[in-house]
């Protein structure tokens, strides 16, 4: 995930994430429990795989749940890396939470899903990284345009993937890399079904092939000042 904590210092903040592995909290028995602070004070919290968090008093950073394996770390269950090819269309992911970011706070929930040409680079992020925006407030994606107010703007707009219509953006790196965001329009703050649509859409965009490697696939927050809660969590049957 790529710390979104307003425009001016959305540059050094990426740049900061995209250079350091990430630390993490040991929890879950299935599933790694990754957090990363950018400044402040929060505090992580688990209770079961359904059940937990980050409330921050004056923190930012992300915390996620990830199947899969990121920076050298790995879940202590996991099938990938497995080329795309090789990834069941029935996988099934579902992820439910609620956000109450304090005045004036941003936040994203959203999926965070890694691909790249090898399999699991241990001292870089993946040449590829999909985002699923569930709800939010107070940030915008990356995006190669933005108009002339600061908004970024869609490369399509109202796709129908997986039951729902959701706004895409795209944004390329200087290494060639790309980060696809998809921003559910209805802001329903949760997902449930399989996560194949999306890796179609990347790959038909020509932005990866079938050769090509899904490292990992992960699920919470990018978030300032507030509470984060899920209510749900699992990534199974890639």
């Amino acid at each position: 995930m790529k710390i979104r904590i307003g425009w001016a210092a959305l540059l050094a903040a990426l740049a900061l994430v995209f250079t350091l592995p990430n630390s993490a909290v040991a929890a879950s028995q299935t599933y790694w429990f990754k957090y990363y602070a950018t400044g402040g004070n929060a505090s992580t919290w688990y209770s079961d795989d359904n059940n937990w968090g980050v409330n921050s008093s004056t923190g930012t950073g992300f915390v996620a749940m990830v199947n899969g394996k990121d920076w050298g770390w790995s879940s202590p269950v996991t099938t990938l890396p497995k080329k795309i090819r090789d990834v069941s269309p029935n996988n099934t992911s579902w992820f439910s939470q609620s956000a109450y970011p304090k005045s004036g706070s941003y936040y994203d929930a959203a999926y965070d899903i890694f691909i790249d040409p090898y399999p699991a680079p241990a001292d870089r992020n993946s040449l590829t990284e999909i985002m699923i925006w569930l709800n939010w407030s107070n940030t915008k994606p990356l995006a190669d345009h933005y108009d002339a107010n600061g908004n970024a703007v869609p490369a399509a707009t109202n796709v129908s993937l997986g039951g729902r219509s959701w706004d895409i953006y795209e944004y390329t790196w200087s290494n060639g890399g790309h980060t696809l965001s998809f921003l559910d329009r209805g802001k329903s703050g949760w997902w449930s079904g399989s996560l194949t649509p999306f890796f179609n859409y990347g790959q038909n965009r020509g932005f990866y092939t079938g050769d090509h490697y899904l490292n990992s696939v992960m699920a919470g927050w990018e978030f300032g000042p507030g509470d984060y809660t899920a209510h749900s969590w699992g990534a199974v049957g890639f």
